[in-house]
């Protein structure tokens, strides 16, 4: 649990005239056992985003929904210093902003 409370990754070097979609020159800072989150929404990839879940099952929690309410918490996880579903709307992130949003 403290894992996952001080889990802040970031997106600290964007090319400034790269396209918001992109990917290239992004720099993770922080637990990278988390990265996958952050890229799932930069790529608006949900399969991404369910593997990550399934993924920290046993680490974080006993199952996937679980795992997701705790990312999705107060003291969840933050990507570029915004969570999940604020850093889904900042980068257009659909797919992913839907099925976040069905969860909370």
């Amino acid at each position: 649990m403290k894992k996952l409370i001080a889990v802040s990754i970031f997106f600290a070097s964007l090319n400034a005239s790269a396209k918001m979609g992109s990917t290239e020159n992004i720099q993770y800072a922080g637990d990278l056992d988390f990265k996958s989150f952050c890229e799932a929404v930069v790529k608006d990839d949900l399969n991404m985003l369910k593997r990550g879940l399934h993924k920290m099952v046993g680490v974080v929690s006993s199952n996937h929904i679980v795992v997701l309410d705790k990312l999705l918490g107060s003291k969840g996880m933050q990507c570029n210093g915004l969570d999940l579903v604020a850093f889904s709307k900042q980068r257009d992130a659909s797919k992913v902003l839907s099925y976040l949003s069905n969860k909370q």
